[in-house]
């Protein structure tokens, strides 16, 4: 306490809810992170986006923000979203800096953002104690994903009757029709892709198997009585969609074990 004394709070029940890249650090500064498997499993959702120049005025960021979903290449492992940002937050596909940077801004009322997440494998970990380390390499197959994510919202774009695909690479910003975007394309890889990372989970996985899940298949953690995993970080695997209602099942599910 304030005073340099000690409180002590005796429970029977603990519930771990810190989420996949807090959860591995809490308990390991608890004591409670020996398990091998804590901290491993990381999926992060690897995400890109491209954004399409229209005639018209498109205005995105009024009305709902993610209206429509393309569920073609789902399969495969890569799910589309209508991601449609405000200037300052879609702002990353533009090309150029300054003044070049301000005038594709000025023109962002005819910019419609497509963006799309990669059903990852789970390729990253959670290191750290006191201090939070987060290592992640992207799967080969996985950067195949993204460049495949890249070309089939670049058509979409152009089907839709965009004039222009900005793709967000520095070396191929622009396309002006779907042969030109093939072209752009060409030896590009994931590395020059502008990436981001959602719905990190699998850091405290639960699953049957004690060598290789922390918790069990009821959210329960392995070596100590009386503490629940109930997070993002209790999924065993990338769930292909945003895990919002994923996380609130397994939750219900442990508190009703």
């Amino acid at each position: 306490r304030a005073d340099g004394s000690e409180l002590e709070i005796l429970s029977p029940l603990v519930v771990v809810a810190a989420g996949a890249l807090q959860s591995p650090p809490l308990l390991r500064r608890s004591g409670l992170g020996s398990h091998p498997g804590v901290g491993r499993n990381l999926s992060v959702h690897p995400a890109t986006s491209v954004a399409g120049r229209f005639p018209e005025p498109v205005t995105a960021w009024e009305g709902v923000l993610q209206s429509v979903g393309v569920e073609e290449l789902h399969g495969q492992g890569v799910l589309i979203e209508a991601t449609a940002t405000p200037p300052g937050m879609g702002s990353f596909v533009l090309p150029g800096v300054g003044r070049e940077l301000r005038r594709e801004l000025d023109g962002a009322g005819h910019l419609a953002t497509l963006g799309a997440m990669i059903a990852d494998r789970p390729s990253g970990s959670v290191h750290g104690r006191d201090r939070t380390l987060i290592r992640y390499d992207l799967a080969p197959r996985d950067a195949t994903r993204l460049l495949t994510a890249v070309r089939a919202m670049g058509r979409l774009l152009f089907a839709a009757g965009a004039t222009e695909v900005l793709t967000g690479i520095p070396r191929a910003p622009r396309a002006r029709d779907p042969r030109e975007l093939d072209t752009a394309l060409a030896g590009v890889t994931a590395r020059q892709l502008h990436l981001s990372a959602f719905h990190p989970t699998g850091t405290v996985a639960g699953g049957g198997d004690p060598a290789r899940f922390p918790a069990d298949g009821r959210g329960r953690l392995r070596g100590v009585e009386g503490v629940l995993v109930a997070d993002a970080s209790l999924l065993p695997g990338c769930p292909e969609v945003n895990p919002q209602l994923s996380v609130m099942a397994a939750a219900l599910g442990v508190a009703g074990g």
